[in-house]
């Protein structure tokens, strides 16, 4: 059930604890309800024919190999959705001798690279700032921006 032509609507926020925000508002994608596994099952069953208990069982079985894959060093290419992998926080040292994994290594991270399609794909979206009528109830500015506060971020 692919979106072709996809869409992100934004709202404005007032972050005055940004430091790389200069003017106090930024715009943030307007973030929809999070797509649970046995609800992307069942887009892949009217998609692919195959039955929503068997897609589960699949998703299961390659998600718990790329964890695997990941965890012991891989990328795992996800077709054009792009790359997963692990790279590392932490300190450097001036010698390689002082370099040492304890000292040094401060932490993992899983890190998502996407691929150029979905890059090129991204370029298209259609991009609008969420109005007030948009706002069932929010609070917004003079020029239309919706108001967030601490805590009320969707």
């Amino acid at each position: 059930m692919e979106n072709k032509s996809g869409a992100i609507m934004f709202y404005a926020v007032n972050d005055q604890r940004s430091t790389a925000i200069k003017k106090g508002y930024s715009l943030r994608p307007r973030r929809l309800h999070t797509i649970e596994s046995r609800e992307l099952a069942e887009f892949a069953e009217q998609d692919s024919q195959i039955d929503r208990a068997r897609v589960e069982y699949i998703m299961a079985s390659v998600v718990k190999q790329i964890k695997e894959m990941v965890l012991n060093g891989h990328k795992v290419e996800l077709g054009d959705l792009g790359v997963i992998g692990l790279t590392c926080q932490g300190t450097g040292s001036e010698r390689q001798e002082d370099v040492a994994v304890k000292k040094n290594v401060k932490g993992l991270k899983v890190t998502f690279r996407p691929s150029l399609y979905l890059k090129e794909k991204m370029t298209r979206v259609s991009m609008t700032l969420v109005t007030p009528r948009d706002g069932k109830g929010r609070r917004f500015d003079e020029h239309g921006a919706l108001l967030i506060t601490d805590g009320e971020d969707e």
